[in-house]
C-alpha cells in the first residue's frame, strides 16, 4: 500500500490561532493543507481567499491544496494558480471547456485536480481523468463541514480506481467528506490516498491537536501494516 497523505482542512482550523495549528501540522509531518473555496454561488457558503492562503506560506512550506467551489472557474485560475507547486482542483461542470482549464493549470506550473460532485456520475468525466494528477471524491455535498457520509460514494472511489488503473494514470485519489475514525479504513479499502481531514477526525472543536494528529497517524500505520 502506498503512503496515504494527510490534507487538513484549513475551514475547520481555528482562525484564532492558525500558527499554532500549522506547527502541528508541521510536527507530524502533514503533506498537504486543503484549502476550500467557496463564492457564495456554486455552494451556499463562502470561505477563505488567496490572502489566506498566501499567509499559510509565509508561515509553512506546507504545499497548498485548493478546493475551487465557485462558478466559472476560468475567471479565477490566475488568482488560484498564482502560488506555483499547489494542486488546483475544479468542478468540471463549472468550466465551459474543461480540458482547457486543466492545460491552463498545469502551464501555470500548479498541478490540475478534479473534484466529482457526489451527483456527477464518472462516465460523464472519465475521459479527463488521464490529464489530472488528482480526484477528489466528494463524499459529502460540497459547501458545509460536518455533513453525514453519502455511503454511495464509497463506490465511486472504487470506480475512479478502476479507470485510472485502466488508463495507467499515477492521478491520487482524495477523499472529502466526513472522514471520521470510523469512516476512515473502508475509504481507504476502496481506494483513497489523500484524506481530508476536518471535524469528524482530528480538528473537532476543543480537540487536543498533537492527541488528534498522533491518533490518526496510528491508525494509518495499523491499516498499512494489515
Amino acid at each position: 500500500m502506498s503512503k496515504i497523505k494527510i490534507a487538513p482542512s484549513m475551514m475547520c482550523v481555528n482562525f484564532l490561532d492558525v500558527k499554532s495549528e500549522l506547527d502541528v501540522f508541521k510536527q507530524f509531518d502533514i503533506d498537504l493543507l486543503h484549502v476550500d473555496i467557496m463564492d457564495g454561488r456554486y455552494v451556499p457558503n463562502f470561505t477563505l481567499g488567496i490572502d489566506f492562503a498566501k499567509s499559510l506560506v509565509s508561515y509553512s512550506d506546507i504545499p497548498l491544496d485548493f478546493h475551487l467551489m465557485v462558478e466559472d472557474v476560468d475567471n479565477y485560475l490566475d488568482i488560484f494558480c498564482s502560488i506555483p507547486g499547489s494542486i488546483v482542483t475544479f468542478h468540471p461542470e463549472t468550466s465551459r471547456h474543461p480540458v482547457r482549464t486543466i492545460q491552463r493549470i498545469r502551464q501555470a506550473g500548479c498541478k490540475p485536480g478534479l473534484a466529482i460532485d457526489p451527483a456527477l456520475p464518472i462516465d460523464s468525466l472519465k475521459h479527463l481523468l488521464p490529464l489530472v494528477d488528482q480526484v477528489c471524491v466528494m463524499s459529502v455535498n460540497p459547501g458545509y463541514a460536518g455533513q453525514p457520509l453519502l455511503a454511495f460514494c464509497i463506490d465511486k472511489i472504487k470506480e475512479v480506481r478502476y479507470w485510472l488503473n485502466k488508463f495507467e494514470s499515477n492521478a491520487e485519489i482524495e477523499i472529502d467528506g466526513n472522514v471520521s475514525w470510523d469512516n476512515i479504513p473502508g475509504m481507504i479499502e476502496a481506494g483513497a490516498e489523500i484524506l481530508v481531514v476536518g471535524t469528524s477526525s482530528v480538528l473537532g472543536a476543543n480537540q487536543d491537536r498533537v492527541k488528534s494528529m498522533s491518533r490518526l497517524k496510528s491508525l494509518l500505520s495499523t491499516i498499512s501494516a494489515e
